[in-house]
């Protein structure tokens, strides 16, 4: 179980991965050494996975941002999972329970981009049965988890 401490430490860093110890350590009131020590066994448990930086997607020319609903055949499943996972158009991918088994959420150029990707690779290399795709208009909130 992880303290208070560990909490604000794993706040701060959630809101900048490069926050210095030493300004860590001065907000929650321990030594840096202190700091190091609970961030190693923070990781060691599991509660940190990574440190990754986050690109902005729009700087890369990517402002059509989808969510695809799919319906499998089930007896394909594995090999359109697959090929799913080789399609660099999705940036995750989610198995779920309901009509559409898979979730998947990709990242285009623009609606033409999109309109031929689904023409193109989705409607033709996958055992899709069924799908429905929808546009994000507006990001609201985008976290995986917060402290």
């Amino acid at each position: 179980m992880v303290s208070k401490k560990d909490i604000l430490i794993l706040s701060i860093l959630q809101e900048g991965a490069r926050t210095p110890v030493s300004e860590i350590a001065k907000q929650v009131g321990l030594s840096e050494n202190g700091v190091r020590y609970r961030l190693d066994k923070l990781e060691e448990e599991g509660y940190i996975k990574n440190y990754v930086v986050l690109l902005n997607p729009k700087k890369f020319g990517k402002n059509t941002f989808a969510i695809f609903n799919l319906e499998m055949e089930p007896k394909k499943m594995k090999a359109g999972i697959n090929k799913l996972l080789s399609m660099e158009e999705f940036t995750r991918i989610y198995q779920t329970t309901g009509q559409y088994s898979i979730k998947a959420f990709g990242l285009f150029d623009d609606d033409e981009d999109l309109t031929n990707f689904i023409n193109e690779k989705l409607l033709t290399e996958l055992p899709v049965h069924n799908y429905s795709v929808e546009i994000v208009t507006k990001n609201i909130k985008d976290t995986i988890y917060n402290v």
